[in-house]
């Protein structure tokens, strides 16, 4: 689990901010909020965010998954760039490198991962582990400007023999990560390998609003997994959706004239272009739904369900993903196109049910959930910039709010975080006026 995600100079944020999942208030008797991970350590398995728009939630999240993936891409060539990108609306911040923190439990033990970087150089990397109360340094690496290539060190409770330590650092380039180097390499099994598939495997690419989360429906569904099956219906009939059966079918159409037209330009030898145009058809995937009515069951296809039908679709399959393995899953805007009702069910179902040490960190405009009781303050968190655009992140434990008081009047009241501050609104008709002569 994650203990504490930390970001510096990283888009909108520019001094350092801390997502932290450790409780603040550790009044927690059956386990609902929180999960052991050793021993008198328990994390917070969720986070909520609030803040107004460009606030800075989705960079927070966006950071998240763009550590995790640069962690274990290996895809990167000497010369390319790391792709950060630091703070820019500043005279300074530009110049200076970007530093990521990433605080975990694995096995009941703690591991620390820093990194610090430009848009083409690694700088320092370092990976530490806390198998007693004192820290032991599993790697550092550092980057020798003269030689211009990074040095490291690996430590001799890493077990790892003097080859692969000399096959990791081969594939170790300036602007590649230890552990991406260490996953492409032919190497003996270590803790690296617990590191390496937690964050390869356990961690969620931030989900936006504008991805399709019924796609990743199609995907657990086409392994004809009846299990997920059976319980995305359970939840959904739970839930008060009249939805009796979920069928993925897969039928063949015609490939788009546009798509054949790019096909038959492209610079490809034409055995390829006649082998990609052979059939004329690509498969296509949809749902269908059975809904059971007092005429007998029907069936509609996924283009005559709404828009908010799908999507709680997808978040019923997230929820099975949560409750039936162990990861850390990111979420932007979780309540777009969902009724607020059905928002708070899914949040207490995943709460009252993981028992996986699944986290979930949420984004969200949507403040009825400021009053209710089932989220604990230390859950909750607050986005807001300055007056140089600088991106900041409090927590409401730290607010010294009291316990009496309600967190969406103090909300409300400005107290908390800033509200969009809006202006008239009667506007000055010469803003949009149009003469009449040129009408």
């Amino acid at each position: 689990m994650i203990a504490e995600f930390k970001v510096k100079n990283f888009c909108s944020v520019r001094d350092e901010i801390v997502l932290s999942f450790i409780p603040t208030n550790d009044n927690d008797p059956d386990g609902i909020y929180t999960e052991e991970v050793a021993e008198g350590v328990r994390l917070l398995k969720m986070a909520c965010i609030y803040g107004s728009n460009a606030s800075g939630k989705s960079t927070l999240l966006n950071a998240f998954s763009f550590l995790c993936n640069f962690i274990v891409d290996s895809d990167n060539k000497k010369g390319d760039s790391t792709r950060v990108e630091p703070f820019r609306l500043d005279n300074q911040s530009y110049k200076e490198k970007t530093e990521f923190t990433l605080v975990f439990y694995l096995n009941r033990e703690k591991y620390i991962l820093n990194i610090i970087l430009d848009s083409q150089i690694i700088y320092h990397e370092s990976l530490k582990v806390y198998a007693t109360s004192r820290a032991t340094s599993l790697y550092e690496r550092t980057y020798n400007e003269t030689e211009g290539k990074s040095e490291i060190k690996f430590s001799t409770s890493l077990g790892l023999a003097k080859k692969d330590q000399d096959a990791i650092v081969a594939n170790t380039i300036p602007n590649r990560a230890v552990m991406a180097a260490f996953g492409i390499s032919n190497v003996g099994k270590t803790r690296l390998d617990l590191v390496y598939k937690m964050i390869q495997e356990n961690t969620i690419v931030s989900l936006h609003p504008n991805i399709p989360l019924f796609s990743i429906a199609k995907k657990i569904l086409k392994k004809d997994n009846k299990k997920a099956q059976k319980f995305i219906l359970e939840f959904l009939k739970m839930s008060d959706f009249n939805i009796s059966n979920i069928q993925l079918k897969t039928e063949d159409e015609p490939i788009p004239q546009e798509m054949i037209n790019m096909i038959e330009g492209a610079s490809i030898p034409d055995a390829k272009k006649n082998e990609l145009l052979k059939k004329r058809t690509i498969p296509k995937e949809d749902f269908v739904f059975t809904h059971h009515t007092s005429c007998g069951d029907k069936e509609l296809d996924e283009d005559s369900e709404s828009t908010g039908t799908k999507r709680y679709l997808g978040l019923a399959t997230m929820l099975y993903i949560l409750l039936s393995s162990k990861v850390f899953c990111p979420i932007d805007e979780l309540e777009t196109s969902i009724h607020p009702e059905l928002l708070s069910y899914f949040i207490r179902v995943f709460l009252a049910n993981s028992q996986k040490q699944s986290q979930l960190v949420f984004t969200t405009h949507n403040v009825g959930l400021l009053d209710e009781d089932f989220i604990r303050r230390d859950m909750i968190w607050f986005a807001d910039k300055d007056q140089e655009a600088v991106t900041h992140l409090r927590r409401l434990s730290s607010l010294g709010l009291h316990n009496t008081m309600s967190v969406l009047n103090a909300y409300k009241q400005n107290k908390l975080v800033n509200i969009p501050f809006v202006g008239e609104v009667f506007l000055d008709d010469e803003l949009f006026k149009i003469d009449d002569k040129n009408e």
